[in-house]
């Protein structure tokens, strides 16, 4: 019997500390829920569609969730998994802006940040993966585009410093992870094709 394995990925432990020691761990708190549910949202999504999630891993961006051979399934079934995360981001982001409680306007500015990022079509945020879905032998360009705008971004991101410090982050986290990707692609690509003629 597999098991759901949930877990927060170590490159948050910096990130942690530093929302603690500049004083704004409650900030960072509410950004870690909404990334949560964003979370969530994704999970939802899957078990409607019947896939089989082996762990979700929480990222900087967002999070991480394997699924058992999610390339098999049908395009409409990976585009609703993949928009189920932006849509939870969605739905906490207009409560927050039609009802007003502690902080709304705070959250609304947040998932409107998580959702705008998320959309971005760079692997592997939920654009990325988005386009992925739709144009799967695209792969290799995918990826070569997802390094280059990352880098664009991160290098941006500089003449912000040190408001944009967070981006910077996230995005130096997003070019190592699309340089990974990159390396394994041919592994990566045979094992989609095994795995959608089996």
């Amino acid at each position: 019997m597999n098991k759901q394995v949930f877990k927060v990925h170590p490159i948050m432990i910096p990130l942690f500390l530093f929302f603690y020691l500049s004083g704004e761990i409650a900030i960072y708190s509410i950004v870690f829920g909404s990334l949560l549910i964003h979370e969530v949202g994704h999970l939802i999504a899957a078990k409607l569609v019947g896939i089989k999630v082996r762990s979700c891993t929480i990222l900087p961006y967002g999070g991480e969730i394997k699924m058992e051979q999610f390339s098999k399934v049908q395009k409409s079934g990976q585009l609703f998994v993949i928009f189920g995360g932006p849509f939870c981001t969605l739905l906490i982001m207009a409560i927050s802006y039609f009802i007003e409680f502690p902080q709304h306007r705070f959250i609304f500015s947040t998932q409107a940040m998580i959702l705008c990022l998320n959309l971005l079509p760079i692997y592997p945020l939920d654009g990325g993966r988005a386009v992925d879905a739709l144009f799967p032998d695209k792969y290799e360009m995918l990826i070569g585009f997802s390094i280059w705008s990352s880098s664009l971004i991160f290098f941006i991101s500089f003449a912000y410093f040190p408001r944009a410090v967070s981006v910077s982050f996230i995005f130096l986290f997003v070019i190592l992870q699309n340089y990974s990707y990159w390396r394994f692609r041919k592994y990566k690509l045979a094992f989609d094709r095994i795995t959608k003629t089996a």
